[in-house]
């Protein structure tokens, strides 16, 4: 079973040729993305206008924690896949049962990090 191709993926990483470099990994595997933006106040002005199926979150964006930004996804229902240097132990206990993708990773496994999530959701009983 294919994970939904469509999805719309919001990026959320301050870091410019990553962003960039996510951007181009996502568009070429077919998904839609939202983004990308680099800080919490720019996530959450584009989930005012629409909401993403996904979001990759860059735990620390400039000294600034990303965990407001999850914390409206997470009430939102939305998917939320964090990318960071660090540990799950870093992230608040409320977010802990979330997927994490240690930096520096290889594309592959994000992007099959990324369709577990999406089939998931789409096959709730599984």
């Amino acid at each position: 079973m294919e994970a939904p191709r469509h999805a719309c993926i919001l990026v959320v990483e301050d870091e410019a040729l990553i962003a960039m470099d996510l951007q181009a990994l996502l568009q070429r595997a077919g998904y839609r993305v939202l983004g990308p933006v680099n800080s919490p106040a720019g996530a959450l002005a584009l989930l005012d206008a629409e909401e993403p199926d996904l979001a990759l979150l860059d735990v620390n964006l400039g000294g600034i924690d990303v965990f407001e930004v999850a914390d409206a996804l997470a009430k939102r229902n939305s998917l939320i896949v964090f990318l960071t240097g660090h540990t799950a132990q870093r992230l608040p206990e409320n977010h802990r049962h979330r997927p994490l993708v240690a930096k520096p990773y290889l594309p592959q496994v994000l992007l099959q990090v990324i369709q577990r999530a999406l089939m998931q959701r789409a096959s709730p009983e599984q």
